[in-house]
């Protein structure tokens, strides 16, 4: 079953939201979902954010929001998942101003095409070019995965069964937006060839993530936003019907209105933006 966003939000995200200790890190944040992500979050919650891209200095839309959010709402950190110097170094920057924990994360950063790679999204196997191919699933699978390994120690509050252990806050989430096309049984048209393997990639990841870190009061779950006017979707959107193409406001609203609605049977799920699931 999906999950039904007409009612109260859940017990947890009312706990993480009101807390004013609760972290909130956000990858892709300098534009597109990530920034909106990053907007929204500091409405609805007392936390800190953190958001994260690779040119803080560039970040011109994010420093905008970080200066109308008042003082410490919300951390702008340099991040490049295509290094691992650059994601090990996160839980350090974190630490280093007094954030010693993770609530949330949020995996929003990923590539579908890039002006030096014109055949991208390649519509046919003699399209596909090897170099772009492992950058995609490097940014779209790879860095998620290890960022969340990077911050899991952050994350993680109690190992079930051990003597005395208490979990002293909400269940944590990790949240990574997919899209539908990773979806293996909803391929009908092919195509896309290195943005669905790195979606179907990051799905299996996100599986793996909810069976592991469930033990230690983490949630992990998959989320389709829908097509999106975004940067990433604007060579596409002309075929795409209006009433189809999501504001960022809104395509936002509902995935956090999903992470809002969860609780532990649904981690490790696979959600599109109205809560109903999506197929692997």
């Amino acid at each position: 079953l999906g999950i039904d966003l007409s009612g109260k939000i859940g017990e947890a995200a009312v706990a993480r939201n009101n807390d004013p200790q609760a972290v909130f890190v956000v990858t892709g944040a300098s534009r597109g979902l990530g920034l909106e992500f990053c907007r929204q979050l500091l409405e609805r919650s007392q936390g800190t954010v953190v958001g994260c891209c690779r040119d803080p200095k560039n970040a011109a839309e994010l420093s905008a929001l970080q200066q109308s959010a008042g003082p410490g709402r919300l951390r702008i950190e340099p991040l490049d998942l295509l290094l691992d110097s650059s994601v090990q170094a996160v839980p350090g920057r974190l630490k280093a101003q007094g954030l010693t924990r993770v609530d949330m994360l949020l995996n929003v950063a990923g590539i579908l095409h890039d002006p030096d790679h014109p055949k991208a999204p390649e519509r046919a196997l003699a399209d596909i070019d090897r170099n772009w191919l492992l950058k995609t699933l490097e940014v779209n699978a790879v860095g998620p995965i290890m960022l969340a390994q990077a911050l899991a120690p952050l994350m993680k509050q109690t190992t079930r069964g051990r003597k005395g252990a208490t979990e002293l806050r909400a269940p944590g989430v990790v949240a990574s937006v997919s899209a539908r096309v990773g979806s293996i049984s909803d391929n009908g048209l092919g195509g896309w060839h290195s943005y669905r393997m790195s979606k179907a990639a990051l799905n299996m990841g996100v599986v793996n993530l909810s069976l592991e870190l469930k033990r230690s009061n983490v949630w992990a779950i998959a989320l389709h936003p829908g097509t999106t006017d975004t940067g990433l979707s604007k060579p596409f959107q002309k075929n795409v019907k209006p009433e189809k193409l999501f504001t960022r406001e809104f395509s936002v609203n509902q995935m956090l209105s999903v992470v809002e609605a969860l609780d532990e049977s649904h981690t490790g799920g696979f959600f599109a933006w109205d809560g109903s699931r999506v197929t692997w």
